[in-house]
């Protein structure tokens, strides 16, 4: 790529004649070649060419130009700027090139930083090239070559541009058959017989397009990087999904129609579960995209924050509480959990969410609060006190023997029955604490008599009380046997003291 020649304007210097003799030439022209498969053509430029009228470039058929950034000797083209700029205006496919002076991998690991530095304003949309032909590399060794390559070619990869070889025929077939970039060969021949790997022909340094006064370097090219770069998006290459932001493709986390994407360090699209330092996460199986809330995964339920970090512990969701499991790789709990407070919760079978206020699971009935931890003992609501069983939580019903006594529960909905009831056809009484009375009791509607021994009301009975002799009515009303008179006595007459 170097400049070879002088212009021929200049050696005449006139201007009338120049104006004369290129409204005479073709608008692209150059010897006839053989470019079976060639897809387009283009050229390279560099200060060398001088200005270019890149609107007349581009109205003569050129269809790509690749610039010159520049070199460690002379630093950045001078050109350089005005080239990209102007040739991206005219809608030329634009790519670059480092004219290298490299002897060691770190030299070109440099020329690498330094031609990032130089485009990283503009929008390059084809490879990025490094030139390697200088006579400092004919004393250098076919690995060490090969070495120096890779250490240009590997960070521009990984910048997200598309590296690609630049050298003549005899140093491709010759010193670097084994690098596995793409090639730009330069071979001013009849037809390309450089082989391997070769993506544009570089098959004149003496052709003529107009908007360039002199002769200028013309290629073919052969590779569709149409199909390898593209402006924005994702791009199926060699079965893997890649993705482009400014013509550059990416690795890492990219954000693009509102959600995340994965690239690995090949760039190619990542999915299923997926971690890094800042979490776990699930890519969609079908595009890649991060999950984001509550999602299932091969039949279990998780949840993933708005940034898709899988996350474990209570989430609230439309006012409804889950709990998805640390201990459990943070999949959505269902049924019952004991936490380490020893409270314990119950989460529905079908969405999980956690259950509140009465509950029937397994045909058993249980009370959970508002804050969804199971109710145990004793618990007043508005419509009655109930008793749940410490040990399994369930609400119990019928006869209960607690500290206090004995209760009854209601065998309907369970409540703490008071005052007189009857169960089984036998009568009993709870006090206002729900314990069953026992003995002679007060009930205020009369004085009655309930078995110590079993609670029921005795009825029809003779009892001793306190050496005191009593019945009890058909109701069961406690009635005092008045003693028999002493014989000779009179028995007390009513009013009588």
């Amino acid at each position: 790529m170097k400049k070879k020649f002088k212009s021929w304007v200049r050696k005449i210097g006139s201007a009338v004649l120049l104006a004369a003799v290129v409204s005479m030439l073709p608008a692209f022209s150059a010897k006839a070649v053989t470019a079976s498969g060639a897809i387009a053509k283009g050229i390279d430029v560099s200060k060398h060419n001088g200005a270019v009228n890149w609107e007349q470039v581009a109205a003569s058929g050129v269809q790509f130009v690749f610039i010159k950034a520049g070199s460690t000797n002379s630093g950045v083209d001078p050109q350089f700027a005005a080239n990209i700029t102007g040739a991206q205006a005219a809608g030329l496919k634009t790519g670059v090139y480092l004219y290298s002076y490299a002897t060691t991998p770190e030299q070109a690991a440099n020329e690498a930083s330094l031609i990032l530095q130089w485009i990283a304003p503009y929008t390059v949309n084809y490879p990025v090239v490094f030139d390697i032909e200088d006579k400092c590399h004919k004393g250098l060794s076919n690995q060490q070559l090969i070495d120096i390559i890779n250490a240009f070619c590997v960070p521009i990869d990984a910048a997200g541009y598309h590296p690609m070889v630049y050298s003549n025929k005899n140093m491709f077939t010759q010193r670097m058959d084994n690098a596995g970039w793409d090639r730009w060969v330069a071979q001013y021949a009849d037809s390309c017989e450089t082989g391997n790997n070769v993506c544009f022909w570089q098959y004149s340094s003496k052709g003529r397009v107009n908007g360039i006064g002199g002769n200028v370097d013309l290629n073919y090219q052969y590779k569709d990087y149409s199909k390898l770069i593209i402006p924005e998006g994702f791009l199926e290459h060699n079965g893997n999904v890649r993705f482009y932001q400014n013509w550059r493709m990416q690795r890492g986390w990219v954000f693009y129609n509102d959600t995340r994407y994965y690239l690995d360090e090949a760039g190619n699209l990542v999915r299923g579960w997926f971690s890094d330092p800042s979490g776990t996460y699930y890519l969609s199986p079908a595009d890649g995209s991060i999950a984001r809330g509550q999602c299932q995964v091969d039949g279990a339920d998780f949840y993933f924050t708005a940034e898709g970090v899988k996350t474990s512990g209570w989430v609230v969701l439309n006012e409804q509480k889950f709990f998805y499991d640390p201990a459990n790789n943070g999949i959505m709990k269902r049924e019952w959990l004991s936490d380490e407070k020893g409270n314990i919760y119950f989460f529905d079978r079908a969405d999980g969410h956690m259950l509140t206020g009465a509950q029937v699971i397994d045909n058993a009935e249980f009370l959970f609060n508002a804050e969804g931890i199971r109710q145990q003992g004793w618990v007043s609501l508005e419509n009655g006190t109930f008793y749940y069983d410490p040990a399994t939580g369930a609400k119990v019903k019928g006869f209960f023997d607690d500290a206090k006594g004995r209760h009854y529960l209601a065998p309907d909905d369970g409540h703490m029955v008071t005052g007189p009831v009857t169960v089984d056809k036998q009568d009993y009484f709870f006090n206002a604490e729900g314990v069953m009375a026992v003995g002679v009791v007060d009930r205020g509607d009369g004085i009655f008599y309930y078995d110590p021994a079993t609670g029921a009301l005795v009825r029809n009975g003779t009892l001793e009380i306190d050496g005191a002799a009593y019945t009890t009515t058909p109701d069961g009303v406690l009635v005092k046997v008045e003693a028999p008179a002493p014989e000779g006595e009179a028995a007390p007459q009513e009013g009588q003291n």
